[in-house]
């Protein structure tokens, strides 16, 4: 296939202690993106860090910070992330408070020097995000349930990506698919088919004994 898939293996099940030196062996290993999972403990139940820590792992690993803000009131925190060294910001849209609160932070995050992402939970209906399509970079379809690692791939995901994806060559938006939860060598084939662009992977790449093999499966897997 001719288009380019990018992983982006997920900060989370790494313990904070370890974030550098295993993003660092991630990015020498193929990886694209540092898939960065924010929690605040509210918006979903665990916390993991916040932009303090952030600021150290960009400083520390030369790649992109792919962050996922799992928080509440996302708008308030966007330019600590961005400051803390951000290149790309993923915001839920069930965080948001309606249009003008969603419009709102994928503009601020524009202004900030970030690419904008928009993030929806399993339950949530592509149809609900369609207005906002034309002005975001990445759209992230979480295929489990956000908070926690290691959850198996919610397959009605699989229409959520192909639905973007019409939409996408129907209207020439140019928004990257970035798929989030139970992403393995056994589950990559149908999201990219589908047409994902982005492999956010966590337990299979932190779990895995060949950690650059598995890397070069995914990028690899409808070659």
């Amino acid at each position: 296939m001719d288009k380019k898939i990018l992983i982006a293996p997920s900060t989370d099940p790494c313990p904070i202690g370890d974030l550098i030196e295993y993003g660092r062996e991630l990015l020498r290993e193929g990886a694209d993106w540092i898939h960065c999972d924010i929690m605040d403990g509210h918006f979903v139940e665990r916390k993991t860090f916040d932009e303090i820590v952030l600021s150290l792992l960009s400083k520390r690993v030369n790649g992109i910070m792919d962050v996922h803000l799992m928080v509440e009131d996302p708008i308030e925190k966007l330019h600590l992330y961005a400051k803390a060294g951000a290149n790309n910001i993923t915001v839920h849209y069930e965080a948001l408070k309606g249009t003008i609160a969603t419009i709102n932070a994928i503009n601020e995050i524009h202004t900030l020097g970030c690419k904008a992402g928009l993030s929806i939970k399993p339950e949530t209906p592509v149809s609900v995000i369609e207005n906002f399509l034309p002005f975001v970079d990445i759209v992230l379809v979480m295929s489990v349930e956000p908070g926690k690692s290691g959850q198996k791939f919610i397959n009605d995901s699989l229409s959520k990506i192909a639905k973007l994806n019409t939409l996408r060559e129907q209207n020439g938006y140019n928004f990257l698919i970035e798929v989030d939860g139970g992403i393995n060598d056994q589950t990559a084939g149908a999201v990219v088919s589908l047409g994902a662009d982005v492999l956010v992977v966590g337990s299979a790449i932190y779990s895995s004994h060949n950690r650059a093999q598995l890397i070069r499966t995914l990028k690899t897997i409808n070659d």
